[in-house]
This record gives structure tokens, C-alpha cells and sequence, in this order.
């Protein structure tokens, strides 16, 4: 096995309302699978789209065919009937959500990663940077980002959205797969655009959740990091065979 997860774990906006948490993620590590959804939080009970998003996509590649099941999954969740009049309408406006998924190709020693919104995927080789996906600059965090909609009419069905990139191992060298949702992700170009390694290093280091929370907690009274529900999974990818 190619891929090793050495951490995982999420902290939500109010640490006194974790159940109102709208990241979610689903691990296989065993496939070689991470995924990473993050729900916009501004639309209709966005924590369940989350959900639904990364329960399908932990099997399935990322396709508008999948995310179409996805919306059936969800709308069997709910019935209009039965909300307020103002839900009822957020309800018919939309969820939004945005995913990032993993995959670990160890044929190929190579890991793709596709990506629709601002959650961030990071590729390090031991202490060193090398890429970033989808964003590679802090000042695309301030743009709108294209997000999954439940209402499949504002999907894109020509692909444009969706970001693919694939790394491949190098023969020589530790490899360290980040994925994050989009106030860590922000945090972390930031800190890079700067030159300084402090905020990779201390990612690419922490391996309990009271690590994170305290990190998080403290950037965020700070004000470097932006309140709201924040995830990451640190993966340690080696190469499975020599050329």
C-alpha cells in the first residue's frame, strides 16, 4: 500500500456546536482514496449535501452522471411539503458544496487529484513544497469559487469547474499528501507567498486532533485564520516499485 494516512480530523466553526459541523470526509486509504467536502454555508442545510457528496464519491470518480445521484440521495432527505415557507425556498435555490478527491495510483506511482471549489490539496517532498491544486495563490480564495449545486441546472456540464492534476512520485524522496478545506487552505498560501515554512511544517507535523484545535483556535483569535469549519488529512505517499 502507496498511502498511508497519518492524520485526519476536522474543527468546527464553534467548538460548542460541532454537530453543526458542514465539512465532510470519507477515508480508504486501503484504495487509495481520500475525499473532502466542504458545504457552502450560506445554502440549505449544506452539512448534508456535504455528506451525501462524500459517501458516493468514496467509490465512484467525480462525473456530473455521479454528481446527479448524488442530488437523488438528497432529495429523498427532505420534503418540501413539510418545511417553512423561507425554507422551503432556500430548499428549492439550492445546496452548494465544494469536494476535493484523492486518488493514489500506485501502478503508476502517481496520485491524481480532482477538485471542483476552494478546498486545497498539497504536495510536499519532505520539508519542500512542491504544488498546490486547485489554487496555487492565496488571492484566489477571494474569488467565488464554481461549487456542486443539488439543483443539477447550475452544474457546469462541459466540464468546466472540475481541476485535474496528477503528481508522480519521484524514485528518491518522502512524499506528504495535505488536503484542507478553504480557510486552512487560504491560511497556508498565505504563509507560503510569504516565504515562510512555519504553517507547512506545522500542518504537515500535527497527528492528534488536539493538535489542530489548538492551531486553529489560536490563528483564529489571531485573526490570520478565518472562522469557520476546518478540516485536514495528512497522507504519506511512497513510491511502490522502481522503474
Amino acid at each position: 500500500m502507496a498511502l498511508t494516512v497519518l492524520f485526519e480530523g476536522t474543527v468546527a466553526k464553534h467548538l460548542e456546536s460541532p454537530d453543526d459541523n458542514e465539512d465532510a470526509y470519507r477515508l480508504a486509504p486501503e484504495r487509495g482514496r481520500l475525499v473532502v467536502s466542504d458545504g457552502a454555508s450560506e445554502s440549505f442545510d449544506a452539512r448534508s449535501w456535504a455528506r451525501v457528496l462524500v459517501d458516493r464519491m468514496i467509490d465512484e470518480d467525480l462525473s456530473w452522471e455521479a454528481v446527479a445521484l448524488c442530488a437523488e440521495d438528497y432529495e429523498a432527505l427532505h420534503d418540501p411539503s413539510t418545511l417553512s415557507w423561507s425554507k422551503a425556498g432556500a430548499y428549492e435555490r439550492g445546496s452548494f458544496a465544494a469536494i476535493l478527491l484523492a486518488q493514489d495510483e500506485p501502478e503508476d506511482n502517481a496520485v491524481q487529484v480532482t477538485a471542483v471549489g476552494d478546498s486545497l490539496a498539497v504536495w510536499v517532498d519532505g520539508d519542500e513544497w512542491v504544488a498546490s491544486t486547485p489554487y496555487e495563490r492565496a488571492e484566489q480564495f477571494q474569488e467565488k469559487p464554481m461549487l456542486l449545486a443539488t439543483r443539477l441546472a447550475l452544474n457546469s456540464a462541459d466540464g468546466e469547474g472540475i481541476t485535474v492534476r496528477r503528481w508522480k512520485y519521484e524514485a528518491k524522496g518522502h512524499r506528504f499528501l495535505l488536503c484542507m478545506t478553504d480557510a486552512l487552505g487560504a491560511w497556508l498560501l498565505t504563509h507560503q507567498e510569504r516565504g515562510d515554512p512555519s504553517a507547512l511544517e506545522a500542518l504537515r507535523g500535527i497527528r492528534d486532533i488536539e493538535e489542530l484545535t489548538e492551531l486553529v483556535e489560536s490563528e483564529r483569535a489571531a485573526g490570520r485564520l478565518k472562522r469557520d469549519d476546518t478540516t485536514l488529512i495528512v497522507a504519506s505517499v511512497s513510491r511502490s516499485k522502481l522503474d
